[in-house]
């Protein structure tokens, strides 16, 4: 009963407040957003992955007109003071699609990524597209769909947990999370799959019976779901260590663990060995890039991946000395992101309410009741692990994919590479110290203070773009 009241709570909230997230922030202000809306399209229009040019370029051929839609609101990004207005949107609307007028656009940094997160936005542009939509239409679908779909996995995954519901739908609903969630990236549907994995896996480990006595659907998506996120995005293939946590009692005979266990290990390794050798030749680093159309599209100058990679396992100490101190410099500002982060600026909610925000989280987790007699050290300490493991893995792919090779940094550890991430950290902490008594205000107290940041995030996006 109470499951089903997270699921209503996390349904309602999302909808109305991604809903007017999405419609509120103008279009291609979240991270990457220009990019992701060309990778969608061009996968709509019948291509898998982005095509690599002889003149040293990556993206796709595509109407020009979506090319144009960026341009009523390309002086918002990094400016501050300037707003958007309804003259804006209009010139936006009146935008045909002018399908055959094309012309190549680039978007090299997504191009190397899996098509997986954008199959389903991709289906709904793919409709619109045939009916020659305006690109504007085509744009707001695209977000629709993403935080549908994104919505769909936190629900079902709500819906999987066999305790720590209620934390994982305050997770979800954070205003950074809706803010990214509410627009078009791929990165939704990764982050839902993520949410999904965990709560499966979850499922197994905590939930009674037999393995045999699962539903075959569970362990098939288990396989299908982790090798799309590791796919996706590697830097998330730790999660599938939780794997090991099942007890073997689960199985009928020990060998049959082994087999499960070590089979979807094996499997989501030689898919990354597999991709990394597939996915690093589309790549295109800044110095090789046709110079005439390497500006604006998210590509750092020296940076070579492979040497990167090299680098670092010449150097490992030296690399792990990096990474600590880029956290450690970071920590902070990856904090803020998490919680309180819209937009790829330096665009925030206050500063209190973020604190108030990191305080509730794990007063959420640690008051979650449903998590008492079921975690045991064991289990806190293996959660720890992998989300640590993740945070180097993600470390690592980010000194390969933006810092010029040797940099003594690692920077981009924005918080919102976080959202597979941290759940896992206050899970660890799930009913630590709070007595069962006191769970009902708590969880009263922080829906409260969730709603009222939400109304805030929108505050801050109208004050920012429009007023």
């Amino acid at each position: 009963m109470e499951q089903c009241a997270v699921r209503r709570f996390f349904l309602i909230v999302a909808s109305i407040t991604g809903l007017c997230y999405a419609l509120l922030v103008p279009p291609f202000q979240s991270p990457d957003e220009t990019a992701h809306f060309y990778r969608t399209a061009h996968l709509a229009s019948g291509h898998l992955m982005a095509e690599q040019t002889a003149d040293q370029r990556l993206g796709g051929q595509l109407p020009k007109s979506l090319a144009g839609l960026y341009q009523p609101f390309a002086n918002l990004r990094y400016h501050y003071e300037a707003k958007t207005s309804q003259a804006n949107f209009l010139t936006a609307w009146k935008i045909p699609l002018n399908p055959l007028d094309t012309s190549f656009l680039d978007f090299p940094n997504v191009g190397y990524y899996a098509p997986f997160p954008y199959l389903f936005q991709a289906g709904v542009m793919r409709v619109l597209l045939i009916s020659e939509c305006r690109p504007l239409v085509l744009f707001y679908a695209g977000r629709l769909a993403t935080l549908a779909v994104w919505m769909a996995l936190v629900l079902a995954a709500i819906h999987l947990m066999p305790f720590f519901s209620k934390p994982m739908a305050w997770l979800a609903l954070l205003p950074s999370s809706l803010f990214l969630h509410a627009s078009l990236t791929g990165d939704a549907v990764t982050n839902g799959l993520c949410f999904w994995l965990l709560a499966a896996l979850l499922s197994l480990i905590f939930t009674e019976g037999k393995i045999a006595e699962r539903p075959r659907w569970l362990m098939v998506g288990i396989f299908i779901g982790s090798a799309m996120i590791t796919l996706s995005k590697p830097v998330y293939f730790p999660l599938v260590l939780l794997v090991w946590l099942v007890p073997k009692s689960r199985f009928s005979r020990p060998a049959g663990f082994y087999a499960f266990a070590g089979g979807l290990c094996l499997a989501n390794l030689a898919l990354m060995g597999w991709w990394y050798h597939y996915a690093g030749g589309l790549f295109i680093p800044y110095g090789e890039y046709n110079p005439l159309f390497r500006e604006g599209v998210q590509l750092n100058e020296g940076v070579q991946p492979h040497e990167q990679l090299a680098f670092v396992l010449s150097h490992p100490i030296g690399f792990f000395k990096t990474a600590m101190l880029s956290y450690l410099e970071s920590g902070a500002a990856t904090v803020a992101h998490y919680f309180g982060k819209f937009g790829w600026e330096k665009n925030y909610l206050p500063g209190w309410m973020i604190g108030l925000l990191l305080l509730a989280t794990t007063w959420v987790s640690a008051s979650d009741s449903s998590a008492l007699g079921q975690l045991k050290n064991k289990h806190r300490i293996f959660f720890t692990m992998i989300a640590l493991a993740m945070m180097g893995a993600l470390a690592l792919v980010l000194y390969m994919q933006w810092m010029p090779v040797g940099a003594d940094r690692v920077m981009a550890l924005s918080g919102r590479y976080f959202f597979p991430v941290f759940p896992l950290l206050f899970l660890a902490i799930g009913g630590f110290f709070i007595s069962q008594k006191q769970e009902g205000r708590v969880w009263l107290f922080c829906k409260i203070l969730l709603l009222f940041s939400l109304i805030w995030g929108a505050w801050k996006v109208i004050a920012r773009y429009y007023i």
